[in-house]
């Protein structure tokens, strides 16, 4: 399952619950639109268009004050004045908060994808088990409406996640998945542009507040790390198992204990890693690589075998890195049409 996948459900789930304990002081009825000193009937009122997917004034408000209890709480009308940035930075959150919440809708009507009956099962199973958690259905209600949101609104977005699972699997996910590569495709892909290495990482202050050198300079850190790392080197070129020593003395915390080692692609590690990780052949050792981390030791290590052994692990990560990155260029280059009240959004206008 992709991350991202997995975190929209999650997220929807969460910003439910925040909902419900960071917004106790607004009611459905307060929930109006201020703009120039006037209250703005938002009732129909679409507040965003996004690729043809329409964005209602509420359910862009929840998003907005989620951000707002989120990153922003505690600031006072004084700073919100004579910080401008900082609502910029509020509409920006909520835009892409909002778009992260309705791409699943936009390739479903791109693609002509419908929720399936077992969806919308699931969809009404949440919704009452959501009812159930309360003592009475009176206690909900009181919840919804301290929380500023709806039933329909608290239904409408969970949906929206249903969907964008719904159209990770129709298009990703499955078997012969329209915008998922074939596996020969993969695998080749694989073989060209990715990499597996283990590796040894001695920090850069790896003796500091050691006797000795509680008054180094962060030079003098550096010089006494590389010195070590030298003496790490010597050993692995003396015959002693690079894996073992990334265990006994390495730094990195995800090599402990990990026996596959890091399997990537281009732009996923800093840049003198991955350029020595492309560079050596397989069960080749590195020499000293130097990074804004220390000094790194590497290994490459045979991937043919691995991504066969694991084909399910590895196709998996490869179309979630794919599907990822289509999600992001979706978001930034979508095509948004704004209500005319949004260019007037000033701090208060939301409530």
């Amino acid at each position: 399952m992709s991350i991202k996948k997995l975190m929209a459900l999650v997220t929807a789930l969460v910003m439910t619950v925040a909902a419900f304990s960071a917004c106790g002081d607004k009611t459905v009825e307060e929930s109006l639109l201020n703009i120039d000193g006037e209250f703005i009937d938002t009732d129909g009122l679409i507040m965003m268009t996004v690729n043809g997917v329409e964005v209602p004034f509420d359910e862009y408000r929840y998003m907005y004050n989620y951000v707002e209890a989120s990153y922003f709480s505690g600031i006072d009308e004084a700073t919100w004045e004579s910080n401008p940035e900082y609502f910029k930075s509020l509409l920006d959150y909520t835009e892409y908060l909002t778009l992260d919440n309705c791409w699943g809708d936009i390739l479903a009507k791109e693609y002509g994808l419908e929720l399936t009956d077992e969806d919308y099962a699931e969809i009404d199973a949440y919704m009452e088990e959501q009812r159930n958690s309360f003592d009475s259905p009176e206690a909900f209600e009181e919840a919804l409406e301290e929380s500023s949101i709806t039933e329909d609104l608290l239904k409408r977005i969970v949906t929206r996640q249903f969907m964008s699972n719904r159209v990770y699997e129709e298009l990703f996910q499955k078997e012969g998945a329209q915008l998922s590569p074939s596996d020969d495709e993969i695998k080749a892909d694989l073989a060209e542009n990715w990499r597996r290495v283990y590796h040894v990482l001695i920090l850069s202050d790896h003796f500091s507040g050691e006797e000795g050198y509680e008054d180094a300079t962060e030079e003098e850190l550096k010089a006494a790390a590389l010195e070590y790392a030298e003496e790490i080197l010597a050993r692995i070129q003396n015959g002693e198992d690079l894996y073992q020593l990334s265990q006994e003395v390495g730094e990195d915390p995800s090599m402990s204990g990990n026996t596959e080692g890091y399997f990537f692609t281009y732009g996923e590690m800093v840049e003198p890693f991955e350029k020595s990780a492309f560079e050596l052949e397989v069960g080749e050792i590195s020499g000293i690589v130097e990074t804004s981390y220390g000094y790194h030791i590497l290994q490459r290590l045979e991937q043919t075998d691995y991504v066969e052994e694991n084909w399910d692990t590895v196709r998996e990560k490869y179309v979630n890195k794919k599907f990822n990155e289509y999600i992001d260029n979706l978001i930034e280059t979508a095509d948004i049409k704004y209500s005319v009240y949004y260019d007037k959004l000033v701090h208060g206008s939301i409530r």
